[in-house]
């Protein structure tokens, strides 16, 4: 404030000359940086070393471009002879889309009846699917049940596959969901199918040589319009392969004639009722389950004569039958539970609907997502609350018979698991070693850290198989031999490691 005789006060004084002294601070600072760009300054600042100069980026290595089919491209009006803003134009454009959705959709669409696969020459299946007599393994050196310690050495073991390297093995274009071998054991065969309908084989123990170089033997065939939800071998019979498919069908591919036949198709108010999985009673008895419910019942000598039970409101993802008892079957279903049947004892539930007996019945917090029966009468399921859980049921068939209500199962133990599979991963599913030759009930489960885990009835780990350095993706679609002690494992990516 100024004075009323026109001074300034001590408070305005100051201020002014904070003012004068930024502003001669300001001047210098730009006088300075006008003489570095003119030119260097001999000052004692100018006889430092320079600062280093900043190291080039390292120029990435080239990678081959892949190949891919080519997508539909847009085409010029101009270069067609047709005038901008034509109805020529336009008409054309209208077509190119339609055409572009028609190859889609047709893509997608089941194929029923035979399908001939001409594209592979008759040797080479006749190659593919010829076995030498079955080596008599009878005879060979048992494992004693109790003898963990040995047991555990041996699975732990076992070798991955050292010709090919895993990345190297891409078995089907598409994520795997069922895998698994053929029954012979002369032979090593990998089957495999993916999320788009394909079905691959891996001849392991062949190669194909080209220009100096060796891959591995595989085959694929397009057998479904969508998802192979599973396979199986009928019993005693070798050369034929049964695959189920979330396009609501089941097809037999003959591998001796390469003709792929469609034995059931159902449909649910006009769309695929989709199946899930399949498993054989005997040589002709199929059993099928679906995602509405359902579990279907059929003879491959009348496929025509199906029989349907209704089994639970939500989708069956999973059902399997008594190896020695195979009117004994247990489902695991969206709806959270596990449940133990007896198809001998049919009632109707509805108009047109059978249902079977419910024997027993497992309640889980969340859904359960498989369950497999083993041949002591043993029961491991798993699902969504990141457990497996194993019942110990080997007098589940004399239990049947003396059958009096409903009962509530509990598991006889249980293994903490992560299941949390996300969209990306196959569901993973633990698997029973259908005959083990050496008399150890024990199954396989994949692990979400790229692992294969595997367990004995009793809850006990064996062995925990992977290579962090070669298996670079989850072996969430995992499966043992039927008898040997060979265990496979798929991908999302298509691709297989093999421990045997």
């Amino acid at each position: 404030m100024a004075d009323t005789d026109g001074s300034l006060s001590e408070y305005e004084r100051q201020r002014r000359a904070n003012i004068e002294r930024n502003e001669a601070l300001i001047r210098e600072l730009e006088l300075a940086g006008l003489s570095a760009e003119l030119g260097p300054v001999t000052t004692s600042a100018s006889k430092r070393q320079p600062a280093h100069k900043p190291r080039p980026p390292a120029k990435k290595a080239k990678v081959p471009k892949k190949e891919e089919s080519p997508a539909p491209r847009r085409t010029s009006a101009r270069l067609a002879g047709l005038q901008a803003e034509s109805e020529l134009a336009r008409v054309k454009a209208e077509e190119d889309y339609v055409a572009v959705q028609e190859k889609a959709k047709a893509e997608r669409q089941r194929v029923g009846g035979d399908i001939k696969f001409e594209d592979l020459a008759s040797d080479a299946l006749a190659k593919l699917w010829t076995f030498d007599e079955d080596i008599d393994t009878q005879n060979e050196e048992k494992v004693i049940a109790g003898d963990i310690v040995q047991l555990r050495k041996d699975l732990s073991g076992l070798e991955l596959f050292e010709k090919f390297e895993p990345n190297d093995i891409k078995i089907t274009p598409e994520r795997i969901y069922p895998i698994g071998f053929h029954p012979s054991v002369s032979k090593r065969l990998v089957l495999a199918g993916d999320k788009i309908g394909h079905l691959g084989v891996w001849d392991v123990d062949q190669v194909v040589s080209e220009d100096d170089e060796e891959y591995p033997q595989l085959y694929l065939f397009k057998v479904h319009a969508r998802t192979i939800s599973s396979f199986n071998f009928a019993p005693s019979v070798s050369e034929k392969v049964y695959t189920s498919s979330y396009d609501g069908s089941i097809r037999s591919v003959d591998f001796t004639t390469g003709i792929s036949s469609e034995i059931y198709y159902g449909t649910l108010s006009g769309e695929p009722d989709a199946v899930s999985e399949i498993h054989f009673a005997d040589q002709n008895l199929l059993y099928f389950s679906t995602l509405d419910g359902e579990v279907g019942r059929l003879d491959l000598r009348t496929p025509k004569d199906i029989i349907k039970y209704r089994l639970h409101e939500k989708k069956i993802g999973g059902f399997s039958l008594h190896p020695s008892a195979p009117h004994l079957c247990a489902t695991a279903s969206l709806d959270r539970s596990m449940k133990l049947w007896d198809f001998r004892k049919i009632k109707h539930a509805r108009s047109h609907e059978l249902q079977a007996k419910c024997l027993a019945t497992y309640e889980s917090r969340l859904s359960i997502s498989c369950t497999s029966w083993n041949s002591d009468g043993g029961i491991v399921c798993n699902g969504y609350d990141d457990t497996i859980n194993i019942f110990n049921l080997k007098d589940s068939a004399a239990w049947s018979e003396s059958f009096t209500g409903p009962d509530e199962l509990k598991p006889s133990r249980t293994i903490r698991h992560n299941c949390q599979t996300g969209r990306w991963v196959t569901i993973l599913r633990a698997h029973w070693q259908q005959n083990p030759l050496d008399q150890v009930q024990k199954f396989v489960i994949g692990n979400m850290n790229r692992f294969m885990d595997v367990y004995t009835a009793d809850g006990i780990q064996l062995a925990r198989l992977g290579d962090a350095n070669l298996v670079s993706a989850v072996p969430a679609a995992c499966q043992f031999h039927p008898t040997k002690n060979w265990i496979v494992g798929g991908t999302a990516s298509g691709k297989v490691c093999l421990y045997s």
